[in-house]
């Protein structure tokens, strides 16, 4: 299912890599026409990054790509020619919305800064994701998902202790934060647009977008004066409240005891009498003083059992607990994504069957059918012909004189 609000919609694509290109996935899956706009000559970096199909390194094997880049079309333009500027300049013209992330001042050099386009297109909307913003004392700087994760302090909040900020990879800024506020923002341009028929140009700053992810954390530590201390899987407020290993090689499930009751059923559970008539451990604060011994007996009993026994069985006496699961169990076994079509097969030219995830949420309880990511320049010339009128000799001059490349 796919709505109205986004047909016709165009956009121009020159985001590259995490964030960017995942935001503009959210419009071209649910219907809008994204033009992506790239170049072997400074290829998006996610084409020659792993995994790769069948294990053969190819332009057009990149799971990477392919999961960022569904229903769109390839459009090759090397932008280190003139032409090849003009021509993105015409596309704009004939679009909605023209997207980037690069850092402040790159469009402008490219003669693609918002004050040149406005003027060819009064009423385009223009979403612009550098790291910092496009002004301030740290706007020139340069990062990536890793980074944002580093300067937010989301590596501090997941770290397991002191020392140890292991961080949870480019997953908020790259596909959580960052591509959901830009897409975000840019409905509520589009909405804007109807209602007024005026542009708007968008300037998210990707480390104030995914600060939103710390916001309590923040506020805590602007109001106490105090860092917030590392606990890894821990809770501050409740215990036990972990990750513990079972039965079987690298087997472990996670349970959140979040009050009293919790612990009751819990102690119930792992026959403890022991620790269910402990006076000293009725209250979540005397666990947390006896921490070190309450996980230990928790430990001692998961490591015997099969984790997903485990928690199911939890999870029957009302205890929150679920299996860590592997990559391949969530696309195999998971229940939950299961039952909601999470997971599709589409058919690639080159390398085949291809399984990809849905975007997160249904519209009226439909899931939205992906098409297939695009083969590099595979629109060219589909594109250069329909919305610029070129002629298969114009468009062989182009591509002999380096401009399609």
């Amino acid at each position: 299912m796919r709505p109205d609000f986004l047909k016709g919609v165009r956009f121009t694509d020159l985001t590259w890599a995490g964030a960017g290109p995942f935001g503009t996935k959210v419009f071209s899956d649910f219907g809008a026409e994204v033009l992506k706009i790239e170049s072997m000559t400074r290829p998006d970096s996610v084409r020659t990054a792993g995994p790769f199909k069948d294990g053969v390194v190819g332009t057009n094997r990149s799971g990477y790509f392919a999961s960022r880049n569904t229903g769109k079309k390839s459009v090759a333009l090397n932008l280190k020619t003139e032409e090849a500027r003009r021509i993105v300049i015409d596309l704009i013209a004939q679009s909605d919305v023209v997207t980037n992330n690069f850092g402040p001042g790159a469009m402008e050099r490219l003669g693609l800064g918002y004050e040149t386009l406005r003027e060819i297109k009064p009423d385009l909307i223009y979403l612009s994701m550098p790291m910092y913003g496009q002004d301030g004392p740290r706007a020139n700087l340069l990062g990536v998902g890793m980074t944002i994760s580093a300067v937010t302090s989301i590596m501090w909040h997941t770290a397991y202790g002191p020392n140890d900020p292991v961080g949870p990879g480019t997953h908020y800024p790259d596909h959580a934060a960052n591509p959901y506020h830009g897409a975000f923002a840019v409905l509520a341009a589009l909405t804007h647009r109807r209602k007024t028929g005026r542009g708007m140009k968008i300037d998210l700053s990707q480390v104030e977008s995914t600060a939103n992810f710390v916001g309590p954390a923040l506020v805590e530590t602007s109001a106490t004066g105090e860092e917030i201390p590392q606990v890894g899987n821990r809770s501050r407020t409740d215990a036990p409240h972990n990750i513990f290993a079972a039965r079987g090689d690298d087997d472990w499930v996670a349970i959140s005891v979040a009050g009293d009751a919790h612990w009751q059923a819990l102690a119930r559970a792992m026959n403890r009498a022991d620790l269910l008539d402990d006076a000293a451990l009725a209250s979540a604060s005397g666990r947390l003083a006896a921490l070190e011994r309450v996980e230990a007996a928790v430990a001692q009993w998961t490591r015997e059992r099969d984790a997903a026994e485990t928690a199911a069985a939890l999870r029957a006496l009302g205890v929150p607990a679920a299996v860590v699961a592997r990559s391949s169990e969530l696309v195999q076994h998971d229940p939950q994504l299961a039952a909601r079509g999470y997971w599709q097969h589409v058919q690639h030219p080159e390398v085949g069957p291809v399984l990809l995830s849905s975007p997160p949420f249904t519209i009226d309880g439909e899931r939205v059918e992906l098409d297939r990511p695009p083969l590099f320049g595979e629109h060219t010339q589909q594109v250069l012909h329909d919305l610029l009128g070129m002629s298969a000799q114009d468009v062989a001059g182009l591509e002999a004189s380096g401009v399609l490349s």
